[in-house]
Formats: structure tokens, C-alpha cells, sequence
């Protein structure tokens, strides 16, 4: 083999090896990206799911058992104070993960405890149900709470997407 073959085997070997390590760079990269989508898309529904819960313990309380008042009472405290673990939990997560997201969900628990929290402190003063006809309840204006809801989730779309906010927004302000 001449030289000036050797030298040409040993530059395209080379050009092949840097496009290889090329492509195994981008891979990782794209894998990378999509494993911690799929890990923030899981952990984002997780949050959502601690307020959609603690929205509902207006309900519990007031659907308590009524023959067995301390049990009772010892059971909806412990999964309440399991649920406003989670709040506090996302709530110091999402700080760390997306500003934008934070501040929207901070709003959410924010309200979610203003309305939500007055009627479970008033579902405590009313004595627990003992018929079926009781199970219905009344509007508890917990419907304000849709708005910030939806606020939270579009948020979390923003912070998903494959396109930047500043792209989106570029676009969003010329169409």
C-alpha cells in the first residue's frame, strides 16, 4: 500500500470514528432529554394528583363514619397531613425544576387551601352522615380552583414542549 493510501484509510477511519462518536453524543443527548421528560411528565401529574386530593377531603370529612368518631378522626388527620407532606414535597420540587411551573402550582396550593381549607375546617363542625340521602352534597365552590388548575397544566406543557417558550412566544407575537 502507498503512503499516500495509508494516509487516506487512516483519514476516512477518522472522519468515520468522529461521525460515529457524533451520533453516540446526539443519541445520548436525545435519550437524555426524553428520559427526563418522561420523569417530569410523571412527577408533574404526581403534584397535580396531591391537590386534586386534598380537594377532596371536604367530601371525606364530611362523609366520615359516624360510629366510630375517634378512629375516624384519626384517619382523615393522618391521610391529610400525608397529603400536605406531598404539597409541601412538589411544591419545594417544582422549585427547583421550572420557575414558571412553580409559580403557577404555588397559586394552585395557594387557593386550594384558601377554599378548600375552609371547608374542611366547617365539614368538621357538621356531624358525620348516617344515611345514604346525605352522600349528596351541595356545590362547594371548589370549581373556582378550575382556572388555576388549568393554569398549572398549560404550564406543564409549556415546560415540555420540544420548543423553547422564547421560539413559541416569537411565533405566538407575529401570528
Amino acid at each position: 500500500m502507498s503512503e499516500t493510501g495509508f494516509y487516506s484509510a487512516v483519514t476516512a477511519a477518522a472522519i468515520g470514528g468522529a461521525i460515529s462518536l457524533l451520533a453516540l453524543a446526539i443519541n445520548a443527548l436525545i435519550n437524555g432529554r426524553r428520559d427526563r421528560i418522561a420523569r417530569q411528565r410523571q412527577e408533574f401529574s404526581k403534584a397535580f394528583s396531591a391537590c386534586v386530593a386534598y380537594e377532596e377531603f371536604p367530601y371525606i370529612v364530611r362523609r366520615r363514619r359516624n360510629d366510630v368518631p375517634q378512629s375516624e378522626r384519626i384517619r382523615i388527620s393522618s391521610d391529610l397531613s400525608m397529603i400536605q407532606r406531598e404539597l409541601a414535597y412538589y411544591s419545594a420540587w417544582l422549585a427547583t425544576e421550572s420557575r414558571d411551573v412553580s409559580k403557577a402550582y404555588e397559586t394552585l396550593v395557594a387557593k386550594l387551601r384558601e377554599i378548600a381549607g375552609i371547608k374542611i375546617r366547617e365539614a368538621w363542625l357538621t356531624p358525620p352522615i348516617d344515611s345514604d340521602s346525605d352522600m349528596n352534597m351541595p356545590d362547594l365552590g371548589l370549581s373556582a380552583l378550575e382556572p388555576l388548575k388549568e393554569a398549572y397544566l398549560l404550564e406543564v406543557n409549556h415546560h415540555l414542549s420540544a420548543i423553547p417558550r422564547p421560539v413559541r412566544r416569537l411565533f405566538k407575537s407575529r401570528g
